[in-house]
């Protein structure tokens, strides 16, 4: 969301391999499959079917991430993204709103 936010030519590009990209899509999707598996073994996530879950998260990412480029800066767009696709994946409004207001590894709080 930061790099959206900051380069949008590199974001709508990303969008469109993204979209486009049979390969880019499979990479996406192991790293993706394996943080719902964790975050379900962990009890954190409560999803089901995993595929659903899957289909979920990219379309929400992508969408928050077109947001940005095409109307401008929204309001903490990444807060409320995380936070969304959080709840979707079964964590409770306030444990989302926390999680999603933690800073990134890398960045000030």
């Amino acid at each position: 969301m930061n790099k959206a936010r900051t380069d949008p030519d590199w974001t709508r590009a990303f969008i469109t391999v993204v979209r486009y990209a049979e390969g880019m899509r499979s990479a996406l999707a192991t790293y993706l499959r394996a943080d719902l598996q964790a975050g379900r073994r962990q009890s954190d996530f409560h999803y089901a079917p995993e595929e659903m879950g899957m289909r979920m998260v990219v379309p929400a990412t992508l969408g928050a991430m077109n947001l940005l480029v095409e109307d401008g800066e929204v309001e903490h767009a990444d807060r409320i993204a995380a936070e969304m696709v959080l709840q979707a994946l079964g964590v409770s409004r306030e444990e989302a709103g926390r999680i999603a207001g933690l800073a990134l590894p890398g960045e000030a709080s």
